[in-house]
């Protein structure tokens, strides 16, 4: 059983990989535990045998599928006391949603509700961006924006303050990777607007290929990640905030997968 009494590593590697190794220790059969492991959080073997090897760093997202399983933790708020200091830390760092506030639960059950129902997906996004007003919910998605924002608050996802503005509730979401990329797709299609593009201030529009060098691709990566948390800490900044409601989806990839490097 994973339990806080266990040895700490100051490496986010060493960590994942220690942790990942004890687990499976408690198998009578390794393979079967790999593939138990695997299925249960939604990772490949082959990715849980390079992180236990230390070839590979993971991502905060992926850290949330592996402790997530690991610690059996009812929310993500839970989970972040229940693991080593090194993995906390690099959870909160990695999120954009900051979870210090112990009011706040970060669930990721709630996921599937923002993938089959865009309107709940675009209700959320929207509460996060700022207060709403219900009659604006009923005149944007008419009657059925009414029902799923009674849904909403009945599931505490959103709430009312004290002005009956609509506001994000206690229970938020942890988006994974492939929520992300389904959600991203979505903002885009309903939401860019390429015919602005023309005017100054408006949005921003761009895509580029290359072929590139191990090195290269790497910087490529280093690069979205550096704009990707400026962009999170200007919003951090009471000062920047306003009633532009704004969204940004940024995606790096390989357009070669299989191929030999």
């Amino acid at each position: 059983m994973f339990t806080t009494e266990k040895t700490h590593f100051d490496s986010l590697s060493e960590q994942v990989s220690h942790d990942l190794r004890s687990i499976l220790f408690e198998f009578k059969d390794e393979k079967i535990g790999m593939r138990m492991l695997s299925s249960r959080m939604g990772i490949h073997e082959k990715t849980l045998k390079r992180l236990i090897a230390q070839d590979n760093k993971p991502g905060y997202q992926t850290l949330y599928k592996i402790y997530r399983v690991l610690t059996q933790a009812r929310n993500d708020s839970e989970l972040l006391d229940n693991v080593a200091p090194c993995i906390k830390e690099a959870l909160i760092k990695g999120n954009p949603k900051v979870q210090t506030n112990k009011e706040i639960i970060f669930s990721s059950d709630l996921e599937e509700e923002l993938l089959r129902d865009r309107c709940f997906s675009e209700i959320y996004f929207m509460a996060g961006c700022g207060p709403i007003a219900k009659e604006y919910i009923g005149f944007r998605f008419g009657e059925h924006g009414i029902d799923t924002l009674k849904k909403m608050l009945k599931l505490q996802v959103l709430d009312v303050a004290r002005d009956g503005m609509i506001i994000l509730g206690k229970n938020q979401i942890n988006i994974s990777a492939e929520a992300i990329k389904v959600l991203g797709l979505h903002m885009v299609d309903r939401f860019s607007r390429p015919e602005k593009t023309d005017d100054a201030g408006e949005n921003f529009l761009g895509i580029y290929a290359e072929g590139l060098s191990p090195e290269a691709y790497n910087e490529w990566l280093k690069i979205d990640e550096e704009a990707y948390r400026k962009k999170i800490e200007l919003c951090r900044d009471k000062k920047s905030r306003g009633t532009i409601r704004a969204f940004t989806f940024m995606t790096t990839d390989k357009m070669n997968p299989g191929m030999k490097k």
